[in-house]
């Protein structure tokens, strides 16, 4: 692969695309065709250059078309394809000059069997093993299909023509034009697309059953998935679909632009869901809901992820980025209107507390990395394409920084902004520049001076605030876990959103100085509606804000940031984490399922000192256990029937963190709540399911470890999969962990798309992290050959690097990665676990000894 990317469009520039697909699914191979209508453009030149990746081109032809309609076929003296820079060059005997041609080439490949190009998707139909055949082809795996111009700028029509097998659903982006049976073969055509990028071209073909609706414009919503699926589990999703479209309408002001949309769950897809225009694509778990067996949080996470697909039919599809280094345009976007949509939707979930504690907590950990990268980031080699997709950067800092703009414009601006960007940019594509006028213009103010410095660097600010007599002192600072590395210079303009609404808006300086009035204290960045933390200076200002957690005086958000801010300033060394867990009393009266998301995140990192010290754990189970004690009581094991839903997600955290006490009571029930899930399912609730599968597994039961391997194994439901993968990685037997890791390489298994999801857990997992890492070295070839084209494998490096509690294992992150570092998808991750573990190390040996008295005292 070449250092650099090399961008194609500045050669050639299609307007139309007429493909046609011929797939053996006996032969797992495909043949194609493709006539290219387009312009060639900048110099002449003896050559056209196209992508493709792993095609073999048999066939090219070029037509040069005259200004009067005169057509000069030119002719194709060599097909050079360039694998190694993913280029096909047609070379011609005559000089190409700029203006219109058409380019005709034929072209065959095996389907590929990385979850990118067309690819197979696996299922088994009772004992019947089947196949779908899919495509992914965001980020640039378009060009493993079809040889084209793979880049977002060089948007075109497509008209695709697919030849298949017979009696099967056969779907594209576009509803079918015409199909026809003959010989033995079906051939569907499809309604010309809009003009829209290469990544954004999808089809599926398989045995597919659906259920359908009407928006109330009229578009088509259809809901898909294997016949090995019940079609009572489509439901949820096609409400969900149906509602979000409409949502969008309205909030943008802007119809859906196609005349049907369809949603599809696929048994093998490597991300989340892909936004194809008007073929959504979806893992099945994040599509599906099992009436009944289907828990809270599972819901909520298939509403907000089928909300994001769907704003991308504008944010990214409609109008999509000019380049790669552009993706928040679409990512960020779509992090936050997938809350503004379930929201709207269902506001009994108060689902914004969820943005806060999941990307809130998501973003600023990651971003006070050393070396992370910004939201906004240049793209210098193909490989590194995949890696802007972080889902804490590009996904949840860049959600929350729009999340801070919108406060910041308020409402109204910031909806009249969208409406007058999709308007003036539809079809087209746009850099960050453009939104910001749109914005700017509706809002009247300068959004791209208060928007670059937040998007264009990595990192944020510490807010400091010191409040003594009448005087308030409000300075700013770069934070970093290494406050060694941060840089003294930097400077953000900082909006306050204090509860004192008479102090200035915004901190653009170094330092602020204001009078005030009375000793209320303040609170900054409330409602986390800020990309940044307080430290609260002043002893007397934190014991008064102690006051208010306790009493539940300020929202569940605040309350939440503040101890994450306390977490995050103790890491860094600016506090000693004994402050922390002696913050953490203050929380002994809460109820807040998003605050003891942060709780039991600040309970987990004091679990690392364990690696340290292993008497530790004797000491902290009673404390959390005296920590949930309250809340254990309040919420039992049965759900009411009018609860909030933030209680039934709360139940199953609180009895998690008691199991982790081994507490005897919850240890029983949960126990006999296994035994009555294996006699009759439905009487276990959804919600708790996982914690009655784990119980047995940690005590060592044989039975109950073979139990959940079948379950596995024989159930099409994808979240009951999930919830036995995460009791069987909760074993506490290397020798069971083995048998685990061993499957991984087996896909009638365990799916790829699964495999680093039992990997990670069996990492985390302290009694099964020898094998587990000893397992992925010895395997590494297998998993980079298996994932190489896989956004989860640059995931490996941080998921290694989260479980490094000791310099012992610091060693082994270095012994492991240290040769891997000129692998541009795996570079940056490696870089950032480099720096991640050392940070983390300096801050456990750091505080060791005070989290030791601590726990002696508690124990007093």
């Amino acid at each position: 692969m070449s250092k650099n990317v090399s961008r194609l469009f500045g050669q050639f520039q299609p307007e139309n695309y007429n493909l046609t697909f011929d797939i053996n699914e006996d032969t797992m191979h495909f043949r194609g065709r493709v006539i290219i209508d387009g312009k060639k453009v900048g110099r002449p030149s003896q050559r056209i250059t196209l992508h493709q990746n792993g095609l073999k081109v048999t066939s090219a032809r070029m037509v040069k078309h005259g200004k009067k309609g005169e057509q000069a076929e030119l002719a194709v003296t060599r097909i050079n394809n360039q694998d190694t820079l993913q280029e096909v060059r047609l070379h011609t005997e005559s000089m190409v000059y700029a203006g219109r041609c058409t380019l005709t080439l034929e072209f065959e490949a095996p389907l590929t069997t990385g979850m990118t190009g067309i690819y197979p998707c696996f299922f088994k139909d009772s004992d019947t093993d089947k196949m779908l055949v899919a495509t992914q082809f965001e980020s640039h795996h378009a060009r493993e299909a079809f040889p084209c111009i793979d880049e977002p700028e060089a948007k075109a029509i497509f008209n695709l023509t697919l030849v298949t097998r017979p009696k099967i659903s056969t779907l594209g982006n576009t509803p079918i034009q015409s199909q026809e049976e003959k010989d033995g073969r079906m051939t569907t055509t499809f309604e010309a697309t809009p003009r829209m990028s290469s990544y954004l071209l999808a089809f599926v073909i398989g045995e597919l059953h659906s259920k359908s609706t009407k928006t109330a414009r009229g578009t088509d919503v259809n809901v898909w998935a294997t016949v090995a699926q019940p079609v009572d589990s489509l439901n949820f999703a096609l409400d969900v679909a149906k509602r979000s479209i409409e949502f969008f309408e309205e909030y943008f002001d802007i119809n859906y632009p196609l005349p049907k949309a369809d949603h599809v769950a696929c048994p093998d897809f490597s991300s989340g869901a892909m936004e194809n225009w008007g073929l959504i694509t979806y893992r099945e778990a994040v599509l599906l809901a099992y009436p009944g067996e289907t828990a809270q949080s599972t819901l909520e996470r298939i509403a907000l992820v089928i909300a994001h697909e769907t704003s991308h039919q504008w944010f990214g599809n409609l109008v999509t980025m000019q380049w790669w280094n552009d993706l928040w345009l679409n990512e960020s976007f779509a992090n936050m209107m997938e809350y503004q949509a379930v929201d709207a939707m269902f506001p009994e979930w108060h689902i914004w507390n969820e943005f806060v504690a999941a990307e809130g907590l998501s973003a600023l950990r990651r971003d006070a990395v050393a070396g992370v990268q910004a939201v906004r980031t240049d793209v210098h080699h193909p490989d590194e394409i995949s890696t802007l997709f972080d889902p804490s950067i590009v996904y949840a800092k860049g959600g929350r920084l729009l999340y801070m703009l919108k406060n910041y414009v308020g409402e109204d601006a910031f909806r009249t902004g969208l409406k007058k960007y999709f308007e003036t940019h539809k079809y087209g594509n746009t850099e960050g520049a453009d939104l910001w006028a749109a914005l700017s213009e509706a809002s009247g103010k300068d959004i791209a001076s208060f928007m670059n410095p937040w998007l264009t660097r990595s990192g944020f600010p510490v807010v400091s605030i010191s409040q003594k007599d009448a005087k308030l002192t409000i300075t700013q600072q770069h934070f970093l876990d290494n406050p060694e590395k941060a840089d003294p210079e930097r400077l953000w303009p900082v909006p306050l959103f204090a509860s004192d609404k008479e102090l200035p808006a915004m901190l653009d300086n170094r330092e602020l100085v204001v009078p005030v009035q009375g000793a209320e204290p303040i609170l900054l960045n409330t409602e986390a509606r800020g990309h940044y933390i307080v430290n609260y200076v002043d002893n007397a200002h934190r014991a008064a804000l102690g006051k208010l957690i306790e009493t539940q005086a300020i929202s569940s958000s605040d309350r939440l940031m503040l101890l994450n801010g306390a977490s995050m300033l103790a890491r860094s060394g600016l506090r000693s984490y004994r402050h922390v867990l002696e913050l953490l009393a203050s929380y002994r009266n809460e109820t807040a399922e998003p605050v003891w998301d942060i709780m039991a995140l600040v309970i987990g990192e004091t679990r690392r000192f364990i690696d340290m010290e292993n008497s530790l754990d004797d000491a902290i189970k009673p404390f959390v256990d005296k920590l949930v004690t309250k809340q254990v009581q309040r919420l039992g094991w049965e759900q009411a029937e009018d609860e909030p839903s933030a209680d039934t997600k709360l139940r199953a955290l609180v009895l998690g963190l008691s199991a982790y006490t081994e507490n005897p009571a919850t240890v029983k029930k949960a126990t006999e709540l296994f035994a009555a899930y294996q006699k009759a399912s439905a009487s276990v609730p959804s919600e708790l399911r996982t914690l009655a599968f784990i119980i047995p597994i940690k005590n060592g039961d044989d039975a109950a470890f073979d139990y959940l391997i079948k379950l596995h194994d024989s159930t099409q439901n994808s979240e009951l999969r999930g919830d036995a993968c995460d009791a069987l990685t909760a074993t506490r037997q290397p020798e069971k962990a083995k048998l685990l890791l061993n499957r991984l390489t087996d896909a009638k298994l365990v799916k790829p798309q699964d495999v680093d999801r039992w990997l990670a857990y069996l990492l985390r997992n302290r009694f099964t992290r020898n094998t587990a890492w000893d397992w992925m070295v010895t395997n590494w070839h297998w998993l980079e050959k298996t994932f190489k084209n896989d956004k989860s494998y640059d995931y490996l490096p941080r998921y290694a690097a989260g479980c490094v509690n000791t310099r012992e294992y610091q060693q082994k992150f270095h012994d492991l990665f240290d040769s891997k570092q000129d692998q541009p998808l795996l570079t940056r991750n490696i870089q950032l676990g480099f720096e991640e573990i050392e940070t983390r190390l300096a801050w456990l040996e750091r505080d060791l000894a005070q989290i030791q008295a601590f726990f002696k005292e508690a124990r007093q």
